[in-house]
């Protein structure tokens, strides 16, 4: 068992994050979609998406090395596995429930390994499809559609020139959209500020939105990664890219210092940020 799996997963956003490489501004692999398990087709969440974006593959697809073998491939020899990692909920008894605070048994991260099929010999996979290629109409007709399933949204308003969330307002405020280079750049600031706005006390109540907190300060921080998160979680789903963004460079000190003081806060947001992206998306986490 990894002494301490936190660590060595924030080791990785570190990592990146010196060489100049946002991990979830990282173009989304050629095809633009989320990374998946072959055999299951469910997407990877949590923190993993960031972990598997860091890799040097193209391919959305992934397998454990028993899936590959159950699919009759198998796994190049030399190749190296990437670690994925997961919440294990302890057993507990019906009685022990009944009787003890359910804090104690609080869940646990582990982790396991998998492989790109870009390592995997003899799985006869159809061609990885291309990036989806939309019109600026199409692209904000699928956008504004995935809003609009936001149980109980914020007030919007598009004026101005700053985009910003005001939680006591419960309102987003953004600019127009001819004042942004493309679409994609729009509605990537656009669901920065929806992810803030799902911390209001009336939907997700998280401390960063509803809490004291100051610019610069470490919580301010902590939320701005899980807006930065949460909007790329949305634009991976829609196709849009992510990358597009100039001012992700300025938060980047910010973030180093969050992960290297707390190697629990890129999980943790991810978490929060992923519950965000559902809450938008009108999925339940739950």
């Amino acid at each position: 068992m990894i002494a301490n799996l936190y660590e060595i997963v924030t080791l990785k956003i570190i990592e990146a994050l010196n060489q100049g490489v946002v991990p979830w501004r990282k173009p989304w692999h050629k095809s633009n979609q989320m990374p998946v398990n072959l055999l299951t087709n469910k997407p990877y969440r949590g923190v993993n998406p960031w972990l598997l974006s860091a890799t040097k593959f193209s391919d959305h697809r992934w397998l454990t090395y028993k899936q590959a073998q159950e699919l009759g491939a198998k796994v190049r020899p030399g190749e190296k596995s990437t670690m994925v990692v997961f919440w294990k909920f302890p057993d507990r008894k019906k009685e022990d429930e009944e009787k003890e605070d359910l804090t104690n048994h609080a869940p646990i991260l582990r982790y396991y390994n998998i492989f790109n099929v870009e390592q995997i010999d003899g799985l006869n996979l159809p061609t990885n499809p291309e990036k989806l290629v939309l019109s600026d109409t199409d692209r904000i007709e699928r956008a504004e559609l995935f809003l609009r399933a936001m149980a109980s949204p914020p007030a919007f308003e598009e004026r101005g020139s700053e985009a910003w969330y005001n939680p006591g307002q419960d309102l987003v405020r953004i600019p127009p959209i001819h004042l942004f280079d493309s679409v994609d750049s729009y509605y990537n600031t656009k669901f920065h500020e929806y992810a803030h706005s799902t911390g209001h006390r009336s939907r997700l109540n998280r401390s960063g939105v509803m809490g004291s907190i100051h610019f610069g300060s470490e919580g301010y921080s902590r939320e701005e990664l899980v807006a930065e998160l949460g909007s790329s979680y949305c634009c991976c789903l829609l196709g849009l890219d992510g990358s597009l963004i100039d001012d992700a460079a300025s938060y980047i000190g910010g973030w180093l210092t969050s992960l290297k003081s707390d190697p629990r806060a890129i999980v943790i947001a991810s978490g929060q940020a992923q519950k965000a992206a559902d809450y938008i998306r009108g999925v339940s986490y739950l």
